[in-house]
């Protein structure tokens, strides 16, 4: 029966600690749960197997029976499906007691042999590892309503201090509880935070890491949303990817000078954090390391840094030929300095920028570089030659698929026509065109109500003096053309 069935199924995936296992595409509703029969490269019988499939419905209660009837035949439901743990309505397993793989204790899922296989979301209280117990620790990351883990001092792999897994050497923090609440202080000694080990944890307000710490795994911190403080050790080279993602209450962080390297979406949804200071040490950033910093506003680069520089709170390459991140929170206009040649995701999900400013320079404008603008309502461009690109250099803008539905191409005086050319390698002419004169003055005044952020003349350069005619944008937001005396 097997061979028979490996000629009409297709692999789709997974490698789990005991075996490679198969599936079967097709899924079949049965009673109140749907099931879907599968195999693995251990299994040397012919019995039918199925997994317990979750459904999108997950119910307060899980009923695993001990078999089902699957085409006529018996089928033992050896396998419940992950998904059923990531909701929160489900606060308890029970299996029947007849079924020859899985078994149930308190509400939790455990194999025949007593290995935890999952913790439902709605379950709260506290859970104790025993002596002889086996788990995936990651079992227990994000469990909302876990208040704290306890271990039996015999466990040789794990032990626990305060309620929080360590490894059994104390070197590695595996697990911090997501129902537990206030500040903690990592104890010293421990060098590693495992990867989503503070995820989830809601009620934590502060972390102090102690100076061994050297290593921070990916999403570590990752939905701690009322966490506003936390030092990162000197010594650690790396903020690995999603590591601050959704802390949304996350005011300040100072990134230690060991830090080499940032990995993707690190402030992801960091709402409350305005800026950043990224140091010398700091040579490799993943394209979308700063993606999603939607409350950022300003990101300084330390001058040394052979890799990264900064202008105006905005993050170039070192040569200045690319603008490789403009912070997401930014408002108002933003002038690219004169000398870039390259604008590629440059302005991913500004969406409050209102104003762009594009030199003559610029040779390259790539896929995405203004997606989800949606409220850029102009863009100034002083190339007298359209840049070529595709249409998705906005895709996608809000809610309209393909470009923000009132946006301006402002073109120097004269070049209207060649905007308005109509081919496939030329988005410009899918927007409202109008020219303009480069040194024009559309008005004149003077303003002493706060200082200037930063300065430049009337064909968009950076400037220095403070006299003259310029174009300033103050710390305020506002940006316009003044007379500055």
């Amino acid at each position: 029966m097997k061979r028979l069935l490996i000629s009409c199924i297709c692999l789709c995936a997974l490698t789990n600690i005991e075996a490679i296992v198969y599936y079967n595409g097709l899924s079949t509703k049965i009673g109140d749960n749907y099931y879907q029969e599968f195999w693995d490269d251990e299994d040397e019988s012919d019995d039918v197997r199925v997994e317990l499939l979750y459904w999108n419905c997950a119910p307060d209660t899980l009923f695993v029976p001990a078999t089902i009837e699957w085409d006529g035949e018996t089928a033992y439901v050896d396998r419940v499906d992950h998904g059923f743990f990531q909701n929160n309505n489900l606060k308890a397993v029970v299996v029947d007691t007849d079924n020859r793989s899985l078994s149930s204790q308190d509400g939790l899922l455990f194999s025949k042999d007593g290995t935890l296989l999952g913790w439902p979301r709605g379950k709260g209280g506290v859970f104790t590892i025993g002596k002889d117990m086996q788990l995936d620790y990651w079992l227990l990351n994000n469990r909302p309503l876990l208040t704290a883990i306890e271990v039996d001092e015999g466990n040789t792999r794990f032990s626990s201090r305060n309620g929080v897994l360590f490894t059994k050497d104390g070197l590695q923090l595996l697990v911090y509880p997501a129902g537990k609440e206030g500040a903690y202080s990592v104890p010293q000694g421990v060098t590693t935070i495992i990867g989503s080990a503070f995820k989830g944890c809601s009620h934590l307000t502060e972390l102090q890491l102690p100076e061994t710490v050297r290593e921070i795994g990916s999403s570590a911190f990752e939905g701690c949303s009322q966490l506003r403080h936390v030092n990162i050790s000197e010594g650690v080279e790396e903020l690995s990817s999603y590591l601050f993602a959704h802390c949304t209450h996350l005011e300040a962080l100072e990134i230690p000078s060991t830090v080499s390297y940032l990995g993707y979406n690190v402030f992801w949804d960091c709402n409350s954090l305005k800026t950043i200071n990224i140091p010398a040490s700091v040579t490799k950033m993943e394209n979308s390391a700063l993606w999603f910093d939607y409350g950022m506003t300003d990101i300084q680069v330390d001058e040394s840094n052979p890799t990264y520089k900064s202008i105006d709170g905005i993050v170039y390459s070192k040569d200045g030929a690319q603008l490789l991140h403009c912070p997401c929170g930014r408002t108002g206009t933003v002038t690219i300095a004169e000398g870039t040649t390259t604008l590629d995701h440059s302005f991913f999900c500004c969406g409050k920028l209102e104003k762009v400013v594009i030199p003559a320079s610029v040779e390259t404008i790539g896929e995405s570089t203004f997606s989800d603008c949606y409220g850029l309502r102009s863009i100034y461009t002083e190339r007298e030659e359209p840049v070529p690109g595709k249409v998705w250099v906005f895709w996608p803008s809000g809610n309209n698929f393909w470009l923000p539905s009132s946006c301006t191409i402002y073109v120097p005086q004269g070049c209207k026509e060649k905007y308005q050319r109509q081919d496939d390698n030329n988005w410009w002419s899918r927007f409202w065109i109008e020219e303009y004169e480069p040194s024009g003055i559309a008005e004149a005044g003077t303003s002493r109500d706060n200082s200037a952020a930063s300065r430049y003349n009337l064909d968009g350069r950076l400037a220095t003096g403070k006299r003259g005619l310029k174009i300033v944008r103050r710390k305020n937001g506002i940006t316009r053309k003044e007379i500055c005396f």
